[in-house]
């Protein structure tokens, strides 16, 4: 049983850490938030987690929650949605508001008959007033790369205007050098589609180019092109994943811990900062909000 004492100790603890994440996301001019859930909680996987996930997000002061698409499996159609769902879906979207948490829906896997499930999908965050839907550009498989890019920028083109959902897809950066989802890929899938926006996911970039962000010079440049390209709406809203990874002559093999990997954290926040970027970053780690808590000091002197 925890004394009242300890509580208390436990209590300043909390307030300490909340305070000092607060800070640090402050001066970055970024929200920081975590893939799927917390440590006890790794990924939610109904509505009673995700509340709890929530609640431990704002007790150390994270801003942002990556929902994964396994928790509205169950969700098959809009009008299940609407039907069975809605009063769940609001509760998370009320909490998030209150807490001042940012959220958003992560499908990397869609099936081939994808249009329905975007729809579905796009709705779900719609309703939570999700900031975006984000998916893998790898929507057709087994033909070539330009073909299959045409084909994303189309299919989007037609399902984006048919929806009229004020939540965003983003497309996310890729790590297998076979599939569709460079930096390039995306940003020519983004500026050709109205109502998508890329989400960086530094590791994928890093494991593709075969250990290609390895200076702040390469992270610099990445980032040029993307302010370059897009201009404002990137610099002033921008999507940033970043983990340690692992890789080989194909690209990415797993996500590991950072203190694993040979990518840098220091060197995106300088980059972060010196193009005055605002945005949401997401961490991927496998200790989920314990390696925030690790690197708080750290984060800490990166952004003075």
């Amino acid at each position: 049983m925890q004394r009242k004492g300890e509580k208390s100790v436990g209590l300043s603890m909390d307030m300490l850490i909340r305070k000092k994440a607060l800070k640090i996301q402050e001066r970055l001019g970024m929200r920081i938030g975590l893939m799927y859930g917390t440590k006890n909680v790794p990924v939610v996987k109904n509505l009673s987690q995700t509340l709890r996930v929530l609640e431990d997000l704002y007790r150390i002061g994270l801003k942002a929650f990556v929902l994964p698409k396994e928790l509205f499996s169950h969700i098959k159609t809009t009008s299940d949605l609407y039907k069975e769902h809605y009063g769940e879906l609001l509760r998370i979207k009320d909490l998030a508001k209150k807490y001042n948490i940012e959220l958003a829906i992560h499908h990397p896997t869609l099936p081939n008959e994808f249009e329905e499930e975007i729809k579905t999908y796009l709705t779900i965050a719609s309703v939570m007033d999700c900031r975006t839907f984000i998916i893998h550009p790898t929507l057709y498989k087994n033909i070539p790369h330009g073909q299959a890019k045409k084909l994303v920028i189309n299919k989007l083109s037609e399902i984006l205007p048919a929806t009229r959902m004020h939540t965003k897809i983003s497309i996310e950066t890729t790590g297998k050098v076979t599939e569709l989802g460079s930096f390039e890929d995306v940003l020519d899938i983004v500026t050709a589609t109205k109502g998508v926006e890329p989400a960086l996911n530094w590791a994928h970039i890093h494991a593709r180019g075969v250990g290609a962000l390895r200076s702040e010079e390469d992270f610099r440049r990445i980032m040029d092109k993307a302010h370059t390209t897009l201009g404002q709406p990137f610099s002033e809203n921008a999507y940033f994943f970043f983990s340690g990874i692992s890789y080989g002559p194909s690209g990415e093999i797993k996500h590991i811990p950072l203190s694993h990997s040979d990518i840098r954290l220091e060197h995106l926040i300088k980059q972060i900062m010196s193009y005055s970027i605002k945005g949401t970053l997401i961490f991927e780690d496998p200790e989920k909000d314990k390696f925030i808590l690790k690197i708080l000091d750290d984060l800490g002197n990166m952004v003075r």
